[in-house]
């Protein structure tokens, strides 16, 4: 009766221990900040786009590009204003008289010196001065829509990486819970060992479990590290510079219609918008060959200086200056086919345009179709983990009173506090694959923020 009630008091014990065990559970189930994070800086999404969309050297390239074909159109835009040329020349004879029945006369300057000043002005050169403006316009158009496309691809790279700095946290967050819980479990079966209640297994179980956890908060922190260092190379700032993200993983539905995000991508999507500019661009082509056929008409005014010395100031022989006003065509109306065979070159190419046109339509639909199946998908798939994790609480919780009760093995509490590591795993990569798979749907659509 002295041993039964001494193995009574130590039974008393164990559960006292278990009853730390469970607060300690409960306490280790709140979110932890180390002090690390709080000296980091927080970054919005929104500052963290406009930080990429300043330093990113592929943006400016593209607004390079914009200048160049800015200057393009500057430039072609002279072809319908006048030139104005100048020139200076001397000559040099070597025979300045003539002979007529047998009087020999002197007729010219020796030295001769001429200085030409024209103005001409193109009146119609057969839509090529023309034509080479609108392809300049055009090209401009195209340079504007490549940068709007470059900054959608740039923010839809900060956004992925930013939600992957948090996906990695929320991993980490839980593979530390977890460890937390293990410690304390192992704890308890040591004690448990020690009054006798339970096998020397049970602290051998858990001990390995505490192992495995703690592997899994290794690889969590190294990938949150990564994640960190791969956001500060898509904003293009020291690799180590410490970050924090603020937490904007949203499990809100997804209300617009499907129609809808189509027409939206047909109106907005760069690809298809550049798609449009070079079936443009080939017709314009088209016509700049074909200016061939045209003869070109030019009104020029011509001012002349002559002059037996550099000073043009005239001479004996001739007057000092002159001056005339010409229009004249030039039309080539025969090179063997030449501009026939140009026109049938750029007709293939303006079809080409047209059919790549209908193409990449083609593929923008199934793009938004894609990511639109896929925002459901993952809307569903949140659902499902939020159950799970439900489920997987709830059992640990049973788990945790029958082995208070000593009706459960030491196994079946350590396979509940995997299954629920496991189950808020899911949940957060479910969260994560929800919001990343709305701003490609986003990105899908040409857009740069969610409509509103």
């Amino acid at each position: 009766m002295i041993w039964q009630g001494k193995i009574s008091a130590d039974a008393h014990g164990a559960i006292k221990w278990l009853g730390t065990l469970v607060i300690c559970f409960t306490l280790s189930l709140l979110p932890q900040q180390s002090p690390a994070q709080e000296k980091e800086p927080v970054l919005t999404l929104e500052e963290s786009i406009q930080m990429a969309l300043e330093r990113n050297l592929e943006v400016q390239v593209a607004k390079e590009e914009i200048r160049f074909a800015r200057e393009g159109k500057n430039r072609a835009r002279t072809g319908f204003l006048p030139r104005l040329s100048a020139g200076y020349e001397y000559r040099r004879l070597s025979e300045t008289s003539t002979t007529v029945g047998g009087i020999t006369s002197e007729n010219a300057d020796q030295d001769q010196y001429r200085f030409t000043g024209t103005v001409a002005q193109p009146l119609f050169t057969g839509f090529e001065t023309l034509s080479n403006y609108q392809l300049a316009k055009l090209g401009l158009d195209v340079a504007k829509i490549q940068l709007q496309r470059t900054r959608l691809d740039l923010i839809l790279a900060v956004k992925g990486s930013y939600f992957e700095i948090l996906r990695a946290e929320k991993i980490s967050q839980v593979a530390e819970q977890s460890v937390r819980q293990l410690q304390e479990g192992v704890r308890v079966a040591q004690n448990f060992v020690q009054v006798g209640m339970r096998p020397k297994v049970d602290v051998l179980d858990a001990e390995t479990r505490l192992g495995e956890a703690e592997l899994q908060l290794i690889v969590a922190n190294n990938d949150t590290g990564v994640a960190k260092a791969r956001f500060n190379t898509v904003l293009r700032q020291p690799i180590d510079t410490p970050v924090a993200v603020v937490d904007i993983l949203t499990t809100e539905s997804y209300e617009r219609s499907y129609e809808s995000s189509q027409q939206i991508a047909l109106q907005h999507r760069p690809e298809l918008l550049e798609a449009n500019k070079n079936v443009a661009i080939a017709e314009k082509e088209v016509t700049l060959v074909k200016s061939d056929y045209y003869p070109d008409v030019t009104l020029s005014a011509n001012y002349y200086r002559r002059g037996d010395d550099p000073t043009v100031d005239g001479s004996d022989f001739v007057d000092r200056e002159n001056w005339d006003i010409v229009a004249g065509a030039t039309w080539t109306f025969f090179e063997w086919g030449k501009t026939r065979y140009a026109t049938n070159q750029q007709r293939a190419r303006l079809r080409q345009a047209q059919e790549s046109l209908e193409q990449i339509k083609d593929g923008i639909l199934l793009e938004v179709k894609t990511a639109f199946l896929s925002v459901q998908a993952a809307e569903r798939g949140i659902r499902v983990a939020a159950k799970s994790v439900e489920s997987a609480e709830e059992n640990f919780r049973i788990s945790q009173e029958r082995y208070k009760e000593q009706v459960a093995t030491a196994t079946e509490i350590l396979d509940a506090q995997t299954r629920l590591t496991q189950a808020r795993t899911n949940y957060t990569n479910a969260l994560v694959v929800f919001n990343l798979a709305r701003a490609a749907l986003v990105r899908a659509m040409g857009l740069e923020y969610e409509p509103t």
